[in-house]
């Protein structure tokens, strides 16, 4: 019983111990997609209004 439980504690310690980093890469890519995309819609927008005008 003992042997289980210094095994959580070392594992509990291992957590304190170590930063949780995020992988935020899917975020980004996420993100400027949806840039590029209102990019292209004020720009198209855009050359709707000098063609027009």
């Amino acid at each position: 019983m003992e042997t289980k439980t210094e095994t959580q504690r070392q594992l509990e310690e291992a957590k304190k111990l170590k930063p949780e980093s995020q992988d935020l890469k899917g975020t980004f890519i996420a993100v400027l997609l949806v840039g590029a995309i209102i990019l292209l819609s004020w720009f198209g927008v855009f050359g709707l209004f000098l063609d027009r005008a």
